[in-house]
């Protein structure tokens, strides 16, 4: 009798473990699934909302801006100085993916 009852605990335990691995198993399966689902929800909410109103101003005061102003071709020296930052970004890219 008691071999009995042995090998009925044995067969509960067997079977409980397969049923927590195999739901182990389906949770893995679907992670990549429920990551793809909530990529593609949140990307489809943010499409649809309108963006939020700007908590920072980025307005100068008068004075200020009266300085700039009055620099000769402010706005060439300006594109100027984007120009080299890209170039410089770029090159530095390029040095990184060519030390592959």
């Amino acid at each position: 009798m008691d071999d009995l009852i042995h090998i009925a605990f044995d067969f509960f335990n067997v079977v409980r473990y397969i049923i927590e691995n195999l739901g182990s198993f389906f949770t893995y399966l679907f992670v990549p699934l429920a990551a793809l689902f909530n990529f593609v929800k949140g990307f489809f909410q943010g499409i649809t909302t309108p963006p939020p109103a700007t908590a920072i101003s980025w307005v100068f005061p008068d004075n200020i801006m009266a300085v700039f102003n009055a620099i000769p071709y402010f706005n060439l020296l300006e594109l100027a100085v984007g120009a080299g930052l890209a170039i410089l970004i770029v090159n530095y890219i390029m040095r990184r993916l060519s030390e592959f």
